[in-house]
């Protein structure tokens, strides 16, 4: 007689708990895989908050003084290229007209700081920064940008002796 063998245990020569164990490990993957890629999206936009928590304080900060002249630095995530400061009151204007133009979608919010490309924001495109001089940070350029250098920014902040309102270099 000849012997069978269990064929349902076997199938391309594996038992079944070795499937089964290939499946769960394939399964856990994938979902670490997820997991982790929501931590990273997670961090990408508390660096956003931080930054407008930071530059709101160090305005106010200015604001509230004599007279003041300082580097503001801050880390944003790698995917946001420009941070623009926008007055809608006057035309677009300057290097980064084009930007405006994408921007000016946002006019009615009253906001002036703005993330650019606004996709990659977090859908936290725009902020409102009290105190700044805007009709003296636009009169050259509309928006005045300034580049993220791979997640790094730094913005001049100076308020001069008996202004209302804070300027940036």
């Amino acid at each position: 007689m000849k012997k069978r063998g269990k064929k349902a245990q076997n199938v391309f020569g594996m038992s079944f708990g070795v499937i089964f164990s290939i499946i769960l490990i394939i399964f856990f993957v994938v979902v670490a895989f997820f997991v982790i890629n929501s931590f990273l999206k997670t961090k990408k936009c508390a660096q956003i908050g931080l930054f407008v928590d930071g530059f709101k304080d160090e305005i106010k900060s200015a604001w509230n003084s004599q007279g003041s002249s300082f580097e503001f630095s801050s880390s944003l995530p790698t995917n946001i290229d420009y941070v623009c400061f926008v007055n809608f009151s006057n035309s677009f204007n300057g290097k980064y007209k084009n930007i405006g133009e994408d921007i000016s979608i946002y006019e009615s919010t009253g906001a002036n700081l703005f993330f650019y490309p606004i996709k990659n924001s977090c859908e936290m495109p725009y902020h409102t920064i009290e105190h700044l001089n805007l009709n003296e940070i636009t009169s050259l350029k509309n928006p005045y940008c300034v580049a993220v250098d791979k997640g790094k920014i730094i913005i001049n902040i100076e308020k001069k002796l008996n202004k209302n309102l804070v300027g940036l270099k």
